[in-house]
């Protein structure tokens, strides 16, 4: 089984970490998938940045999947769809973003997603993310991270800024 590395906590960044470890990944040639479980791609009325970016210059080697509202998607679907394409491509890491949440919110239970996670192929890498990730992933995950707010600019009341923010 490949590495579980598990981006929690409060503080912003969590999902930002894992996007670097996909431009680290696809820097040294390998694919990536990725799964928004609790997120759409369009924020007030645009794609996000990195959707964008991933687009535009990664998207030989990262497949993306996420809430979409037009088809109703929840995040057992995207769940599927993106576990689904990692055992086709097996991928050298699968994005599993904010399925902490999913979890915390129960969309889905850890030990399901655990159990996912083991039957992946033995070269998937995969990093959990979210807030509130569950006692089981902090126990299951190789390496645990968590984020812990000090100062935020939201507490001032600035808030989505593009290219930080979304």
């Amino acid at each position: 089984m490949g590495l579980v590395l598990l981006y929690t906590g409060n503080g912003k960044g969590k999902t930002t970490a894992a996007l670097g470890l996909v431009l680290r990944a696809v820097g040294h040639g390998y694919r990536v998938v990725i799964g928004h479980l609790m997120k759409t791609l369009i924020y007030r009325g645009e794609y996000v940045g990195e959707y964008l970016a991933i687009k535009r210059f990664l998207s030989d080697y990262v497949d993306v999947y996420s809430l979409d509202p037009d088809q109703h998607l929840t995040p057992r679907d995207v769940l599927t769809m993106a576990v689904n394409r990692a055992r086709e491509v097996k991928p050298f890491l699968l994005i599993l973003d904010e399925v902490n949440n999913a979890v915390a919110t129960n969309y889905l239970s850890a030990s399901e997603v655990i159990e996912v996670i083991k039957s992946l192929p033995p070269e998937v890498n995969v990093v959990l993310t979210g807030r509130d990730a569950p006692r089981e992933f902090l126990e299951f995950a190789d390496l645990v991270t968590v984020m812990e707010p000090v100062k935020h600019y939201f507490d001032r009341g600035v808030v989505g800024i593009k290219g930080l923010e979304w």
